[in-house]
């Protein structure tokens, strides 16, 4: 039977939190500066880890998959977790914004035309390129939890140091100069994927002690905020507009400051063994992360499509989020509670 690590359930709803934050500071891409856009580029930096947190949950919890289950088994299970959600509120969110904002007619077949194409290039809602992200991740893992094994140890911290090398540093340090990446970052496909970087370091950190090692990365994890936080407010007010390649989650400091959260969490939770009671609220909150992930867009952009709340309020920055996150919980709670329903969350 898998074991349970509930630090990663505090990790994943710490993330889903992140995500809905993260969508609540918008006001920082309006080049608006000044004192609140300054707080809303903190908020921005602080809660990038959101995605690198997920995908590193996944990586340690799915690539030792063959020591419970057949590959056929495993891809039975993921997609059925990912790919129904993905259908059902890619449709949704595309009759939303049909609604509100494109006006096509559904007696239209040119209308269904553009729905198939929004969904294979992702652009029907944006903050969906996490499904892209992870369904490719899936497709891989057969392939990866070959490598990804304790024996080939060595190999993976090169495979890390690698992808550190050529995009965490290079490829960082050329998009903050927007600049084309060298050249051989586009040749090293499995090297320079940004995600492979995130995806190893999750599973690095999950399986194996930093020991004393882990001082110096919260060390860098932290200089690395204080670091985007300054350098995203320095570059904005200098190129007079919003810098947010900074704090990219594929760039050395985002990747430091995801994996200091990572870290630490698992530092200090790792052999937690929580009661019965708060056992089943962490699984219910982790287990409605993906829920909370598609549906808490429609009530931000339903506060900001209708201006209720100045979006460079301190309501909206702190407050809302909290409530949104709360009332989307709710919600998909009780969706889980409905036969079929509860497959699209």
């Amino acid at each position: 039977m898998k074991r349970r690590y509930y630090y990663l359930d505090v990790l994943n709803i710490l993330a889903t939190f992140a995500v809905v934050m993260l969508h609540c500071s918008g006001f920082a891409f309006t080049n608006s500066f000044g004192v609140r856009w300054d707080f809303t580029v903190i908020i921005q930096v602080l809660f990038i880890f959101a995605v690198p947190i997920f995908l590193m949950i996944s990586a340690a919890n799915i690539l030792n998959y063959r020591e419970r289950e057949t590959t056929e088994i495993f891809f039975k299970k993921r997609f059925k977790r990912i790919a129904t959600p993905f259908l059902v509120w890619s449709v949704v969110w595309f009759f939303y914004f049909n609604h509100y904002d494109w006006h096509y007619s559904i007696k239209n077949l040119n209308t269904y035309s553009r729905l198939f194409d929004g969904l294979l290039h992702g652009t029907i809602q944006p903050i969906f390129w996490f499904f892209y992200l992870i369904i490719g991740f899936y497709l891989s893992v057969p392939v990866l939890s070959k490598i990804f094994i304790k024996e080939n140890k060595t190999t993976i911290q090169y495979l890390i140091l690698l992808n550190l090398i050529v995009v965490g540093i290079c490829g960082y340090y050329y998009q903050i100069k927007q600049q084309p990446a060298l050249s051989i970052e586009g040749y090293l496909s499995i090297g320079s994927a940004g995600s492979i970087g995130i995806f190893s370091i999750g599973w690095y950190l999950h399986n194996f002690s930093l020991d004393y090692k882990k001082k110096f990365l919260y060390y860098f994890g932290v200089t690395s905020a204080i670091l985007m936080i300054m350098l995203t407010i320095y570059l904005s007010h200098k190129r007079g507009e919003y810098q947010r390649n900074v704090y990219s989650i594929w760039g050395i400091m985002g990747l430091a400051w995801s994996a200091t959260i990572f870290e630490f969490i698992k530092d200090k939770l790792f052999d937690w063994n929580p009661n019965q009671r708060i056992k089943t609220i962490l699984r219910n909150l982790s287990g409605a992360s993906l829920g909370v992930y598609v549906i808490h867009y429609f009530f931000v952009d339903h506060v900001d499509r209708y201006h209720l709340i100045a979006n460079n309020s301190l309501l909206h920055l702190f407050i809302l989020p909290i409530i949104i996150w709360a009332v989307s919980i709710s919600i998909i709670m009780l969706i889980k509670k409905v036969p079929y329903l509860k497959r699209t969350v």
